[in-house]
């Protein structure tokens, strides 16, 4: 068996993606006289190496020290600005609230604030969400601001009433490698006024790289350090309740099993649909503790997450649908299909600026930087 190697490419974070930009527009990748569409940062540290992109997210690897892609992305970087194509938002940097934002709207400090609307319920049209915090950061160009061997940082500065929200948001994200396999995301933000601040990546894997003699993602076996769930409704509203899982059942994934084993359960999805659309509450640990794990049996990768964050949006791909997501040429063209891949959003609770009763505080101001940190290890399985 040859050394372990992994290539990760990933996007050069959400804005620098060409994304579907609102009409009046033009996407800032392109205004950026210092970065080019195509412009590749490579970091690297012994056996992993990295690259990023103003398109794609690939993570390449697997037990035998071939090359195997196992991140979803689009070879075109035109497709990152079709608004369809854009939707899953694939390889994204989040923010600045992540998930879903109930009626888009919230109030602070005796204040109501509208945010952008740019999502309602397909069953309910009347309702208003703000997604992924509407025009977020995933449409915006992140600036380059420091580059080594082994390290990425970038920045975007999010102004007062950006998609509504209030309050200057200067933001960072660094992405850094180090021997053995691992990666390191670590956020952080100043902000000028008290604002609600959830971000999060948006890398969607798929372990065997969508290798048509292998099984697919729901035969990959998952870990997660979770016993409780955040209660939707059927429209996947957040309802305000934290909800026990019960053991054995799905979504307990406290002893290892196949994603699919349960996956048909609409509670953790929303009404009418099935697999996992669901933001988990892991239990108490630190950042340091391996709080979920997924692996392949048939390619032989594994992945183990730690984050100092409460939560997970475990998502299944499941709009994945409709031919909406060319695929690329190393995972056999055509479209990504669904319920293909898998989504780990290491996030705090959704919607909580909703819910005191989750007794946590997603405000941040002036006097409370925003900081989180997650790191991904990769290894082979015996």
């Amino acid at each position: 068996m040859t050394g372990l190697h992994k290539v990760l490419r990933v996007l050069a974070l959400a804005a620098a993606s060409a994304s579907a930009f609102p009409a009046g527009i033009i996407p800032p990748i392109f205004q950026n006289p210092n970065v080019t569409g195509y412009e590749e940062f490579a970091i690297s540290a012994g056996d992993i190496k990295a690259v990023f992109i103003p398109y794609g997210a690939t993570l390449k690897a697997n037990r035998w020290g071939q090359s195997r892609d196992i991140a979803l992305g689009y070879d075109d970087p035109s497709t990152y600005a079709n608004p369809t194509t854009h939707a899953p938002r694939i390889g994204s940097q989040i923010g600045r609230y992540a998930d879903r934002l109930t009626n888009a709207s919230f109030t602070l400090d005796g204040i109501t604030y509208n945010t952008t609307v740019n999502l309602h319920p397909k069953d309910a049209p009347e309702l208003n969400v703000t997604f992924h915090g509407g025009i977020g950061f995933d449409y915006r160009n992140f600036t380059v601001v420091a580059h080594t061997k082994d390290t990425l940082v970038l920045n975007y500065f999010s102004p007062d009433g950006e998609a509504g929200f209030p309050g200057d948001v200067d933001f960072y994200v660094s992405h850094h490698v180090k021997a053995p396999s691992t990666w390191t995301v670590k956020m952080w933000a100043t902000v000028s006024k008290n604002t609600p601040l959830l971000p999060t990546s948006h890398i969607y894997l798929q372990l065997n790289g969508y290798n048509s003699s292998e099984p697919g993602m729901l035969d990959h076996v998952y870990y997660m350090n979770s016993k409780k769930y955040q209660g939707v409704d059927e429209n996947l509203y957040f309802d305000g309740q934290i909800i026990p899982t019960t053991p054995g059942a799905p979504g307990d994934f406290t002893t290892p099993k196949r994603v699919a084993d349960g996956f048909w359960d609409a509670r953790l999805c929303g009404g009418g649909c099935i697999g996992y659309d669901s933001v988990f509450v892991y239990e108490p640990h630190t950042k340091t503790d391996v709080v979920a794990s997924l692996w392949s049996p048939a390619s032989g990768i594994r992945l183990d997450m730690s984050t100092d964050q409460d939560c997970v949006a475990l998502y299944t791909c499941g709009e994945l649908a409709n031919n909406t997501a060319p695929a690329k040429a190393a995972h056999g063209g055509g479209f990504y299909s669904q319920y293909s891949c898998i989504l780990f959003e290491q996030q705090g609770y959704g919607d909580a600026v909703h819910w005191p009763n989750f007794g946590v505080n997603e405000i941040y101001g002036p006097n409370r930087p925003y900081y989180s940190e997650s790191t991904y290890k990769f290894s082979n399985i015996p």
